[in-house]
């Protein structure tokens, strides 16, 4: 139950992205490079370590790392969400039905988090509270982008605020669903690898790029802050 605790701290930091989208797109650069840091943090000190204390890990198991880290590429690739951070000013060039398809994606990239917090769970007590940490991080950049991507593409307010309500319930939605599945032991290496490679994209490609479109230097400390952070909580956790 501790995985549907942390998860719904995810409603908080998503829907206060989102209303960030709306007010204050502008002025959320370090909290974004602090929401990169904690992501790869994450990755860096808790799962990957993980991954490779597993006795029943193969050498190859970072395939998997591979495969998460183009399978994120490829649903942010197709649902043109670069794009639509990129270019909020070319409305007219797209059809509003783009700005759905990408809050869909972003959606299902949501859904997917509350299922790494579910997994980290069945894997370990700790190893579940650092992801969920993480994932409540960078659920922030996640509820600000579901609204982005909306408004770019024409869609009315009250639309984005849909999406964003949907963006919100997904990660709980997702750690719900593996309370009812248990995955052998054997496979739980090749999930959090998985993951990881999820991960990094998320912090390396998304935030941290997002991030530094401004160029203060509170950009990088931030990002040290998040990476701090979440090492010395992950370190406080019983193993």
């Amino acid at each position: 139950m501790l995985a549907i605790l942390l998860a719904s701290v995810t409603l908080v930091s998503t829907g206060l992205g989102g209303l960030a989208a709306i007010r204050f797109r502008h002025q959320l650069h370090p909290l974004l490079g602090f929401s990169a840091g904690a992501v790869l943090a994450v990755v860096f000190f808790d799962i990957l370590p993980e991954v490779f204390a597993a006795p029943s890990a193969p050498t190859h198991v970072m395939l998997a790392a591979a495969a998460g880290f183009l399978a994120f590429f490829a649903l942010e690739r197709y649902t043109a969400l670069h794009g639509a951070r990129e270019h909020p000013h070319q409305v007219l060039e797209h059809q509003t039905e783009l700005g759905v398809l990408g809050a869909a994606g972003l959606s299902l990239h949501s859904y997917l988090d509350g299922i790494a917090i579910g997994i980290g769970f069945q894997a370990s007590t700790r190893l579940g509270v650092v992801i969920a940490l993480a994932v409540v991080a960078h659920d922030f950049g996640d509820g600000l982008n579901t609204v982005v991507v909306v408004l770019a593409h024409g869609n009315p307010l009250r639309r984005s605020v849909a999406w964003l309500l949907v963006d919100m319930v997904t990660p709980l939605l997702g750690a719900t669903s593996t309370l009812f599945l248990r995955l052998p032991e054997s496979l739980l290496p090749w999930i959090l690898a998985f993951f990881s490679g999820f991960f990094i994209y998320v912090g390396a490609s998304d935030l941290l790029p997002e991030a530094r479109e401004n160029d203060s230097p509170l950009i990088g400390v931030a990002t040290v802050v998040g990476m701090l952070l979440v090492f010395l909580v992950s370190r406080a956790l019983p193993r």
